[in-house]
């Protein structure tokens, strides 16, 4: 078997690039405000149903036909009429697009807000990651036997990445692969940012205030269920932006790709790069990423060599191989969080010296 370095290396990229989302989005919850949210995987499906349900119902009415339904047997009718869109049409499937990561950001948000609001206001913020483990499984469910939104358990195809019509324009798939690259790479850069200027403001010196001792900064008059709710409202949008990333990059939605399993692999990418190092967060992305790849690589010449050995469920083993050994090892990760993330100090001890 023939593998093309480019378009794996453009594949990797792209997965680093929504991966790198994943993790930057429980880092700011769980490495800066102490928030274990084992629903990640339930901000991230609201994304990709999100993108099921515009991609089916308004690139339609941006188009000025009437929807159709993208289940049972329309289904090959409003295909067609998706990908002829998507092809041909760069303002509506940019517009679109554009529209489907505002919504998702706004939904995803509320709904994580809206979700650990409740439960923050009690001691044990464990209550949180529960509430969220079950709720993100509960979602899952719903909308795997909810046939109207993404088909219930046979998905929705058809999801075609925003620069669709590139390929079309230049007679090169591998021209929207890129644009599309360029595009997540953009993006993360910008949360990364985004990331680091809060981790290093007032606020995110009190989300780590929060962290460290809830009572006193209660105490000290902070409303910390307010707080945390604030950060998981920003984690949330950001996770739920990936999620539209994830789908449209599949070109598929499915209930199967948003199982605890996810939430795992996010995870496992916050506390091997570092727990509260947003840099960390994305070296942990970027060995996850590798690792996840390369496992389906080997899964794949495993099986035309004829082996009876399911290998896919080897990245299971590894992962939680991985999560053990830092967390007694090396818990901090392998980049630990900066003590001083501000010029606060140096420009004290200036003043004082003066």
């Amino acid at each position: 078997m023939q593998i093309d370095l480019v378009a794996t290396a453009i594949a990797l990229l792209t997965f680093f690039a929504i991966s790198g989302l994943m993790a930057l989005s429980l880092n700011l919850e769980y490495g800066l405000a102490g928030i274990p949210n084992f629903g990640k995987a339930l901000f991230v499906s609201i994304g990709a149903y999100t993108a099921g349900w515009t991609y089916t119902r308004l690139l339609p009415a941006l188009y000025g036909v009437d929807v159709i339904d993208p289940c049972g047997l329309t289904l090959g009718q409003a295909l067609q009429m998706r990908g002829e869109i998507l092809r041909t049409l760069p303002l509506h499937a940019l517009g679109n697009f554009a529209i489907t990561l505002v919504i998702a950001a706004i939904i995803g948000g509320a709904i994580g807000w809206l979700a650990s609001y409740p439960a923050l206001r009690l001691k044990e913020e464990w209550y949180l990651a529960l509430v969220l483990l079950v709720g993100s499984e509960i979602m899952r469910i719903v909308v795997r036997g909810y046939d109207p939104l993404i088909c219930g358990t046979n998905g929705l195809s058809g999801i075609a990445q925003p620069f669709a019509w590139m390929g079309t324009l230049t007679g090169s798939p591998r021209v929207a692969s890129l644009c599309f690259l360029g595009f997540a790479l953009l993006l993360l850069a910008a949360v990364y940012l985004y990331a680091e200027r809060l981790a290093r403001s007032p606020f995110g010196r009190l989300l780590k205030a929060v962290r460290e001792n809830p009572d006193v900064t209660q105490e000290l008059g902070k409303n910390v269920p307010r707080i945390r709710g604030g950060v998981m409202l920003i984690g949330s949008a950001i996770a739920a932006i990936s999620g539209v990333l994830f789908a449209v990059n599949l070109g598929f939605v499915s209930t199967n790709d948003y199982a605890v399993a996810l939430t795992l692999d996010v995870w496992v990418m916050v506390v091997l790069g570092g727990i509260g190092n947003n840099k960390g967060a994305l070296l942990g992305a970027a060995i996850v990423t590798l690792l996840d790849r390369v496992t389906a690589i080997t899964a794949i010449r495993l099986d035309m060599l004829g082996l009876e050995f399911e290998f896919n469920y080897v990245r299971f083993i590894l992962f939680g191989i991985i999560l053990l050994l830092m967390l007694r090892f090396r818990p901090q990760g392998l980049l630990p969080e900066p003590v001083r993330t501000t010029d606060a100090h140096e420009v004290l001890t200036s003043e004082a010296l003066l």
